[in-house]
């Protein structure tokens, strides 16, 4: 089935990876979720934001190449429902850009240092 931009679907979510969650829609097509589609807020922990198996409303983003790409903050309205329901995972979710900005920051930095660190055993 061909999906346009806009357009909201259903599906269950297949398999989640570091970077997103695939979903197998209603007519047998998959799209991906990037994380940064997920929420809002920061979602620092994927997979104790959503995990395979869940429904899921998205709206199409995307279907360049004849990937189909989806977004659970592309509608406010019927995505903060889901957010709401999941909102005990991502208790610690900034809501204000200066708190989301930090946050960013130290989870980076907390990357930076892991990275180093093996870097440095690898030596």
């Amino acid at each position: 089935m061909a999906y346009s931009v806009g357009e909201t679907v259903k599906g269950t979510v297949s398999g989640v990876t570091d970077f997103g969650a695939f979903v197998l829609l209603e007519d047998g097509s998959v799209g991906m979720i990037h994380i940064s589609k997920l929420s809002i807020g920061f979602v620092s922990d994927i997979r104790s934001f959503i995990k395979k198996g869940d429904n899921v409303e998205a709206t199409v983003i995307s279907t360049e190449n004849g990937k189909l790409a989806l977004s659970l903050i592309g509608d406010t309205t019927k995505k903060r429902e889901h957010n709401e329901r999941h909102a005990s995972h991502n208790k610690s979710a900034p809501t204000d850009f200066e708190s989301m900005l930090s946050s960013f920051k130290t989870a980076s930095d907390e990357k930076f240092a892991s990275m180093n660190k093996a870097r440095k055993r690898r030596k």
